[in-house]
Parts: C-alpha cells; structure tokens; sequence
C-alpha cells in the first residue's frame, strides 16, 4: 500500500471507530411518538425562528468533558451544562461524522467546543466502548415517573366525553365491578378484542382567566376488552385500578412516550396558568405533574420548557405628602386629612422550570423539573426567560 494511503486510513480510523460507537447501525432515527391527542411526531420541530445564542450559554462550573452515565437523562445534561435547559437545540451541535448525532447514549463522551467562534457542546470523537445496550439512547425526562400516568387518559374534553360510550349494566345485575367481570356498553359501536381505557370524570378544569370548562380530569377505574360488538356491547374488565360503575366511560388507550422527546423553546407569545395538581391536593414539587389552561390550540407541543412563577402580590403604598410639621400646628380632624393610597403590584417569584409532555386540545401536562419554591393552582408560567407579565 502506497504510504500516503496508508497514513489516510490510520487518521480515518477513529473517527469511524466513534461514528459506530456513538450511533449503531441497528438504532435508526426513528422512535416512538408522544401522547398526544395529534398525530404529529414527537420529534417535530416548532417552525418558530431560531433564537441567538446567549453570550455566556455555559454554566460557570459546567465541566468541559463529560462522560453519559446510565441513568442521566437529556434534562440533567442540560441543567449539568447550561444556564438555560432551553437553549439545549441551540447550543447542540450534530456532528455530522457521527450517525444519528442528536441521540445520547450511555458510554458517550460530551464535549464543550468552539465552531464558527460560538461555544457548543457535541459528542466527542474519540475510540470508545458502548456501556449499555444499544437501543437504549437517554430519554428527555425520567420516564418511571411517567408511565404510571400515562397509561390513562388524563384530560376529557365535553364534545369526547359526550361521545364516549358509557357502562350501563351488567349481565348478574351488580352495581360495582372488578377485574374479570363482564359489563355492557352504550353509545358507539366497538370493534371486537379492541381494549378500551374505563375511566370516569372527575373533576372539571377551569381556567382561571376566562373561567371557561376546559375538560374534565379522568379518574382511571381499568382497562376492558370488547367480547361481543353491537350495542349494548359487551366487555370484559381485564384490568382494575378501582371498582367499574354506571356511568363510566370508554376511551381510546394513549399512546407511549417516547425517549427522545425534544426540549424546545416556549414561543414568547404563550403564557398561562396552572389549573391542577392531579399528583397533590393544594402544593406540588419537583417531579411532580401540574396540568396547565394551554393546550394544542394555543401552540403549546410535547417538549415545550416553561418558566414556572407565583404572581406577585398587590401592596398598598401610602400617597399621602409628608408635610412640615412645623408649618401648622393646629390640631386637624383625622377625617379631615388627605389620606391616600395606590396599588404596587410586587415582581413575580420564581418557583422552577417544567416540561411539557402531554397536550390536549386545551390543556397540557408538564413535569416539574426544578422547584425553588412550593407550586400552587393559579400560579403562571411562561417562557424560561421571560416573566409572565
């Protein structure tokens, strides 16, 4: 071999060796979609225009090399190197000599570089050993604290919940039922051996600003397969989380979240509230779920970072001037003094970030990811850089 050629494939050799290593040729670009009540991928990417890159993106004690641990995920990486976790699509950089770049996995090497004068963090190029088995890339948010939430829907709308065919009766008569028992149906025809979520409205939603009915949450009771199509239809209960009753209702199972679920930036012309704390009764924290009064109509999408805020409190300040006290000495009627006062609206208090992910029509689902401080129905949320007013 000619020593030029030679000399060629010896540099070539590491970087093939970690395009291998960080993206295998059995994990494809392809994964699974979010729950959401759209048909639009997970990964789909906002049509908003880029945002720039702020000055100092980098944390000051973020390291400059880093090696993915077995359970990081995407959100801790992002807390672990930047000021701001949504500024993460700005500042990653998809090498393009490794396969399927916007993928982590365990055993990887990341690396803050510099390209075209602006910091960035990438995989490095380097020889490496994978540490965990290939199809497992980093999920975006801890995805065992999900699941259990999302195997029900979450959130009803009044047109679907009309809809959605209702439990009316049971062929022995009973008026509570458990896993294994048979039930009939009325209301739309079902297919046979489909398997249906039994839910059962819970509570309405309602936004605070509008005081509209946004939907209803939904108490998950099981999960029911068809036996018998035709209406009354008939199903059997083959999975019971609570007792079946009259009136609760049949809908479609949600689909699975998938690991690679996109942090994005909040468009800067969405802001809300939260509307419910379906994992608390009056106060939440980190890791907990919080519903929000903004859903898929509104712009919002699976990935989404918020800012979350406690509204600043409304304080009264005394107008009335300071007079010379030296200048009259007679003694006034209270009543008669010009006493006055106006409203100071103090500045929001900053209470953490969440992401969003899980959207309805009208409402959405977030993880709280950071919590500063206690959060409470009524409190806002806006982009992670901005204030809500």
């Amino acid at each position: 071999m000619h020593k030029i050629t030679s000399r060629l494939s010896l540099l070539a050799l590491p970087v093939l060796l970690s395009a291998c290593a960080s993206s295998p040729e059995t994990h494809n670009a392809t994964t699974d979609s979010a729950p959401v009540a759209t048909s639009a991928p997970l990964r789909e990417t906002s049509t908003a225009p880029a945002r720039p890159v702020a000055a100092r993106p980098f944390r000051d004690n973020a390291p400059t090399q880093y090696t993915v641990k077995a359970g990081d995920t995407l959100w801790g990486l992002a807390r672990r190197f930047l000021n701001n976790p949504a500024a993460w699509p700005e500042i990653w950089y998809n090498n393009p000599q490794v396969r399927n770049p916007h993928l982590i996995f365990p055993g990887d090497q990341l690396a803050i570089v510099t390209i075209d004068g602006k910091p960035r963090l990438t995989k490095k190029l380097s020889p490496q050993v994978r540490i965990s088995p290939l199809d497992k890339s980093l999920p975006t948010l801890p995805l065992d604290m999900l699941q259990a939430f999302l195997n029900y829907p979450q959130a009803l709308e009044v047109p679907e919940l009309n809809d959605a065919p209702q439990v009316v009766g049971s062929p022995d008569g009973r008026l509570v039922l458990g896993r294994d028992d048979t039930f009939h149906t009325d209301g739309a025809p079902l297919t046979q051996d489909e398997l249906w979520a039994v839910v059962r409205p819970h509570k309405p939603l309602i936004d605070p600003v509008t005081e509209e009915v946004l939907g209803y949450e939904a108490e998950a009771v099981g999960k029911a397969l068809v036996v018998r199509t035709g209406n009354p239809a008939t199903l059997r209960l083959q999975e019971s989380v609570r007792e079946a009753r009259r009136g609760d209702r049949l809908v479609g199972l949600p689909k699975i979240l998938g690991q690679d679920l996109k942090l994005k930036h909040l468009p800067e012309n969405i802001s809300g509230m939260v509307v419910s704390l379906p994992d608390a009764t009056t106060r939440t924290a980190q890791w907990q779920i919080i519903a929000l009064n903004k859903g898929r109509a509104d712009g919002m999408q699976a990935g989404h970072v918020i800012r979350l805020h406690q509204p600043g409190a409304v304080v009264k300040a005394n107008n009335t001037p300071i007079t010379d006290p030296r200048g009259d000495t007679r003694e006034k009627d209270p009543s008669l003094l010009d006493w006055s006062t106006r409203d100071v609206t103090l500045p929001d208090v900053n209470l953490g970030d969440a992401v969003v992910f899980l959207v309805y029509e009208r409402v959405s689902y977030a993880l709280i990811t950071e919590a500063e401080r206690p959060v409470r129905v009524g409190d806002c949320f806006s982009p992670a850089d901005k204030a809500c007013r």
